[in-house]
């Protein structure tokens, strides 16, 4: 049911005008302020933290010139039942997840999933023209599935010292120099853009869980993936909430400012 719904949000994307709405006249802080627009896009209008922030919590939010949200509405709604999900669900649950699964055991779940989801960065390396890359990902594979046992332990990484090296189909379309396109908000994945909702979907064709198992198997599988690295950064969440007035502007500024960067380090 997911990639009906990813599909049709990006053909939604690919529809609305991609230019900056008459309302984004002007930008807000974290606490809900208008800031003029800088003098360039990449010109950032720094936002102290909110007082009382946790050390390691403390984005600056950028206001942007050409910021793109023409689904505005619409990403607002589902921001709001995202929001009311990760509160009431979610969160909670990270919480006791990581207070009750000690953490060996949640760093070999996640070594197994990394270890499961091999071709997808073995398939996008090709494709961005990475050789070396994709055959160091192919040798972990090898192994981390026979002497990890399935992927549970990294042994290619503490006895020959080979690094995960992950990668996305978002990369290599930006490699390829595709804009975000537009800001969407995507249903329990949250902030979102046009080009990450495509990777999304591309990347979920290279996932060998799709070929091995069918549903409801699959997606439990899916969804323990996306649980087990949510859960480590619930609590993160409820903190920038708390601290902004409106949380939707917060977090939607913080995610571009996180494109932005990727852009300029890429």
């Amino acid at each position: 049911m997911l990639i009906p719904l990813l599909a049709c949000l990006l053909a939604s994307g690919c529809a609305a005008v991609n230019g900056p709405r008459a309302e984004d006249g002007l930008k807000e802080d974290a606490h809900g302020e208008r800031l003029p627009f800088p003098a360039s896009r990449r010109e950032a209008a720094p936002v102290p933290p909110p007082e009382g922030l946790e050390p390691g919590l403390e984005p600056t939010v950028v206001a942007y010139r050409e910021y793109r949200d023409p689904l505005l509405h619409v990403n607002r709604a589902i921001f709001a039942f995202n929001d009311v999900t990760y509160r009431y669900l979610l969160i909670p649950l990270g919480k006791g997840y990581v207070r009750v699964v000690p953490d060996p055991v949640h760093r070999s779940v996640g070594n197994f999933f990394y270890n499961l989801k091999t071709p997808i960065y073995a398939v996008n390396h090709l494709l961005q023209l990475k050789p070396k890359p994709m055959g160091r990902n192919l040798l972990r594979f090898g192994i981390n599935t026979t002497l990890g046992v399935l992927g549970l332990f990294d042994p290619a990484r503490k006895w020959w010292g080979l690094e995960r090296e992950e990668t996305d189909f978002e990369e290599t379309l930006s490699g390829y120099g595709a804009g975000y396109g537009l800001y969407l908000v995507l249903p329990i994945f949250g902030p979102s853009d046009l080009r990450k909702g495509a990777s999304l979907v591309v990347d979920h064709f290279l996932n060998p869980v799709v070929y091995l198992t069918e549903n409801p198997e699959r997606s439990v599988i899916q969804g323990v993936d996306f649980f087990q690295e949510y859960a480590p950064e619930a609590e993160r969440y409820e903190t920038l909430r708390r601290k902004a007035e409106d949380p939707y502007t917060f977090f939607r500024n913080l995610y571009l400012q996180g494109v932005q960067r990727d852009a300029d380090y890429r």
